[in-house]
């Protein structure tokens, strides 16, 4: 449940219990947060039997992610909701999630909005993340982008970067929010400087196509480059692009095909199909058509989703990469015998001039220089994929 699960107790959480126990608590805490699971069982368990709903959570919290012991969900939901039925918001959330993911019991999205609504009450900003996600969905609640935007809001400006990057969302596609690329472009800033790799890919987008203001090639390619470190695939084709044609960066074809190759190996289609490319036209120093037609055809066995115009395109690469390599496997004819006839008697003319010898050389350079395929910037016109990040995290 990783982050969704982030612990932070609230001053609110520490009134629950006894003044004489709160240092007791936070020792708890203190020691769970540490690392040091057993002992924070060991100081959580009288504290449970005495009906502190703080450490009901804690040791809800190690029972579900097999901490102090084995995973055991029962446990675990017994542990929450002891803690969640007297206004524990982590517990709360924890149930919510529980019901959301299917995780110890049977998915059930209408108990985990209330239990997400709960804990949003008390202010708890994941719970409204959750919340605010389900209602811009229309899951187990009415569709409301604008009940999205504002749950999105509150936690956004309360530092929570998931929060950011949805209402990022919400305002660049004008849901919720009247469509607004600068304010899209500022909370996905925000999020970005919190480490938020699609929101760093998002405003990458922005910042290139200047929607959100001016064009900056120097901060989309910075942007662009934090998402493909932190493994987003579009991001590194973006990168790959950026580098072949030479904006925001020197051109570098090497670095383009470097690029392809690490989206092609992370499972990206375009990836698979501009590192195709790139290998057929010699951005990698040497064409070699055989692993050219390996990574064509993958791309196109993962295109059945694909719009039809980049599956025509992706296939057609793949169909000309195979009828070359074809034509080059086959051994070649000999020549008919012709029959011998009478030398013709010369005929005194004046000879043609001959063709200069470096001509000749120039003409069999371009012919072996010639591209087996499309040049890339006639099949990847834009710099950049024009689809945003948008998934449920």
């Amino acid at each position: 449940m990783g982050r969704w699960l982030a612990i932070v107790m609230t001053c609110a959480a520490m009134a629950l219990v006894p003044v004489a126990k709160a240092q007791d608590i936070a020792d708890a805490m203190a020691a769970l947060n540490a690392g040091q699971h057993d002992t924070s069982k060991a100081m959580a368990v009288p504290l449970a039997e005495k009906g502190n709903p703080d450490a009901h959570f804690i040791l809800g919290h190690l029972a579900a992610n097999g901490l102090a012991g084995p995973t055991d969900m029962p446990l675990a939901v017994n542990h929450y909701s002891e803690a969640a039925l007297v206004g524990q918001p982590h517990a709360q959330f924890a149930l919510g999630e529980l019901a959301y993911q299917g995780e110890g019991a049977v998915q059930d999205l209408e108990r985990a909005a209330g239990w997400y609504n709960l804990a949003a009450a008390q202010g708890h900003n994941l719970a409204k993340v959750r919340l605010g996600y389900m209602y811009a969905e229309g899951q187990s609640v009415p569709k409301d982008p604008s009940r999205a935007a504002l749950l999105f809001e509150e936690a956004a400006k309360a530092g929570e970067p998931i929060a950011q990057y949805h209402l990022g969302l919400l305002y660049l596609d004008g849901e919720g929010r009247r469509r607004d690329y600068a304010k899209a472009a500022k909370w996905f800033r925000a999020a970005a400087e919190q480490g938020d790799a699609d929101s760093m890919y998002n405003l990458a987008l922005i910042l290139e196509t200047g929607r959100g203001g001016e064009t900056d090639l120097l901060g989309t390619v910075r942007w662009m480059e934090a998402a493909a470190r932190e493994g987003v695939l579009p991001a590194k084709v973006s990168m790959g692009l950026l580098y072949y044609n030479g904006r925001g960066v020197e051109a570098s074809p090497k670095l383009a095909s470097d690029w392809f190759k690490d989206a092609a190996e992370g499972g990206s289609a375009e990836g698979m199909f501009l590192y195709a490319v790139a290998i057929s036209e010699r951005l990698t120093g040497k064409r070699d058509l055989v692993t050219a037609l390996k990574w064509a055809e993958k791309s196109v066995a993962l295109s059945t989703d694909a719009p039809i115009e980049m599956r025509q395109e992706r296939t057609a690469l793949r169909d000309q990469l195979r009828k070359v390599i074809t034509q080059r496997s086959q051994p070649a004819r000999a020549p008919r015998p012709q029959p011998k006839e009478p030398a013709p008697v010369p005929t005194p003319v004046s000879a043609p001039p001959d063709v200069p010898p470096q001509q000749v050389a120039d003409i069999e350079e371009e012919e072996k220089e010639s591209p087996m395929v499309a040049p890339i910037e006639e099949m990847a016109d834009s710099s950049t994929p024009k689809n945003l990040r948008r998934k449920l995290r």
